[in-house]
């Protein structure tokens, strides 16, 4: 973290945020390596809060990069009118609120 500061880098310090949690040692890791799915959760939730607050550009963040197939297509999903197309790349999945 000390170079990451020096080179003004954005950097994440994984090892203090796992370490922020209760009994760490069994919650966060299946063997002392091998991250559970609180580990996980806890990294994804690291590298998603420094992607949002980075100003590079493109940004890297998930909301702000667009799509890469827009354009409607004859191999979207047909509506049940069996006529229309709907082209699924900018859907928003409910389930997402876990990467907001």
């Amino acid at each position: 973290m000390e170079v990451c500061r020096e080179m003004n880098i954005k950097g994440i310090d994984l090892w203090s945020a796992i370490q922020k949690i209760d009994n760490w040692q069994d919650v966060c890791f299946i063997d002392g390596i091998h991250l559970t799915n609180v580990g996980s959760k806890i990294v994804s939730k690291e590298i998603l809060d420094v992607l949002k607050e980075a100003n590079w550009e493109p940004s890297l963040y998930w909301k702000a990069i667009p799509s890469e197939f827009g354009e409607d297509s004859p191999y979207d999903v047909v509506e049940p009118d069996g006529k229309t197309t709907f082209n699924m790349s900018n859907l928003i999945f409910p389930d997402n609120d876990q990467w907001d």
